[in-house]
């Protein structure tokens, strides 16, 4: 009776002179590299997508006659660029002469860390962003879009608390935004890369 896949696989990694062996790492070498290769190619598309989210803010804010504010709008969003690039360095760190498995297994504990780090800066960095532009359009009250609301009445407090609401809004949002995204573009890709784990973890016992 023929061997099932599975029981040849088994083999291939218990008999270091089959010739099986070599052909299952290259099999799992090729859809692992597959893998990789997309998700950091999505993970780079995303991040390059600000640099001309930027230029829009910058020649927004210069059209609506919002120089400053535009001008840190963009300041904003190539922070966001700079710390997200910094965050994507951390594949540099892998060992790439690791065995397969555990070169992955690094290459999902990074995922993981990216992922939280990301999330957090939505929750708590953003709302710090959002509130700074309230302070700054406080000290600029006639060139700045909120003119109408902050008048020479209102008071520091009052604009904090505004901007302060509106902050833990755009928070709540853009964190909900951010988790449906990942869901989407990464969701499958990462679910595969589990899979490939799981698999040649079952396949080493």
């Amino acid at each position: 009776m023929e061997k099932s896949i599975e029981k040849i696989w088994n083999e291939a990694f218990i008999t270091e002179d089959s010739l099986i062996a070599p052909k299952i790492n290259d099999l799992y070498n090729q859809k692992s590299k597959s893998i990789i290769n997309r998700i950091k190619r999505t993970y780079e598309f995303d991040n390059k997508g600000l640099l001309p989210m930027a230029g829009i803010v910058t020649i927004g804010g210069i059209l609506l006659s919002e120089t400053i504010i535009g001008l840190y709008g963009t300041f904003l969003i190539l922070a966001l660029y700079v710390f997200n690039s910094r965050l994507l360095k951390r594949f540099n760190s892998l060992d790439i002469k690791s065995d397969n498995l555990n070169y992955l297994k690094s290459y999902r504990r990074i995922i993981s860390s990216i992922t939280r780090s990301t999330k957090k800066l939505f929750m708590f960095a953003l709302p710090l962003a959002v509130l700074s532009i309230f302070v700054l359009a406080f000290f600029i009250k006639d060139e700045s879009f909120l003119s109408k609301f902050i008048t020479d009445d209102t008071t520091l407090l009052q604009t904090l608390g505004i901007g302060a609401l509106i902050a833990v809004c755009i928070s709540i949002i853009c964190t909900i935004a951010y988790t449906i995204s990942t869901r989407i573009l990464y969701s499958t890709l990462f679910s595969k890369l589990d899979d490939i784990i799981i698999e040649m973890e079952n396949l080493k016992e």
